[in-house]
């Protein structure tokens, strides 16, 4: 079997190119937290995920830098969801996308489509969170290609658009904001308390 865990090279961006995306985060901190405490349960069920498919914590984050964890949110480029989700990736791993529903709204179909869809690029990039990221943002086929210009798994040495770089570098803001290990809750089970998901989610 493959290690992954030997194979990494997911160093942390530096400290200087992360500072700016804390300044700009940091009077929104507050908010932050209160968003990770309003969507709790969310919260909880992504950890239980998280583990069963052996990704790290800090993953729980993605929802915060994709739609600041609104299931409705919806971007100009057309993904849509809590998780942010393109149609094309969203029906690739199991939603219904098209004019009658659209699964992206659902908190509990999309976040087990998004999960299904962080494992797939977690492995794919032998644990590196910073490809991982990457992907999930540009799409593993653009990073893969600039892997292979580079010659390099480095994420620093890759030719990677600036939404996708400055959007790896937001990540390490947040996890410097925000206390992960203060998020996790000892439970032995939990419950999916979606009180912002209803039925008027369907898009048609």
């Amino acid at each position: 079997m493959l290690c992954i865990w030997h194979t990494q090279s997911d160093a942390k961006p530096a400290q200087s190119d992360v500072a700016p995306h804390i300044a700009t985060l940091k009077p929104y901190q507050n908010h932050i937290i209160k968003k990770f405490e309003e969507f709790s349960p969310l919260v909880d069920e992504i950890f239980k995920q998280l583990k069963q498919k052996s990704l790290p914590d800090s993953l729980v984050l993605v929802p915060m830098l994709e739609s600041s964890y609104n299931p409705k949110a919806v971007s100009p480029a057309k993904a849509a969801g809590l998780w942010q989700l393109m149609p094309a990736t969203a029906k690739r791993f199991g939603l219904t996308v098209d004019q009658n529903l659209d699964q992206r709204f659902e908190i509990e179909p999309s976040t087990r489509a998004a999960m299904q869809y962080l494992s797939f690029l977690y492995r794919k990039f032998d644990g590196d969170i910073n490809l991982t990221l990457a992907a999930y943002n540009a799409g593993e086929g653009r990073v893969q290609r600039a892997i292979n210009r580079a010659g390099s798994r480095e994420f620093t040495k890759l030719t990677l658009p600036n939404e996708t770089v400055h959007y790896v570098r937001r990540f390490y803001a947040l996890m410097t904001l925000v206390d992960i290990s203060s998020l996790k809750r000892d439970r032995v089970d939990t419950l999916w308390l979606f009180a912002s998901e209803t039925s008027c989610n369907k898009r048609r």
